[in-house]
């Protein structure tokens, strides 16, 4: 059975995993409205977000996750 993948949390705007030899990272950008979660694998920006759940849930399915 694969071993889930477990967060980090390195800043308050930075939290990161590593899994399959990927590292996935979610960053806060921005201030006020216009900020949001960016999406990085193995420091490559994928996409951004509004929400963290909505970014987490990008980051979980490049990993195989759900």
């Amino acid at each position: 059975m694969a071993k889930k993948p477990v967060w980090k949390q390195i800043s308050p705007r930075l939290f990161a995993m590593e899994s399959g030899g990927r590292r996935i990272e979610l960053r806060y950008e921005g201030t006020g409205f216009q900020g949001g979660w960016g999406v990085y694998a193995d420091g490559a920006f994928v996409r951004q977000r509004p929400g963290f759940m909505e970014a987490r849930r990008i980051a979980l399915t490049l990993v195989g996750g759900q």
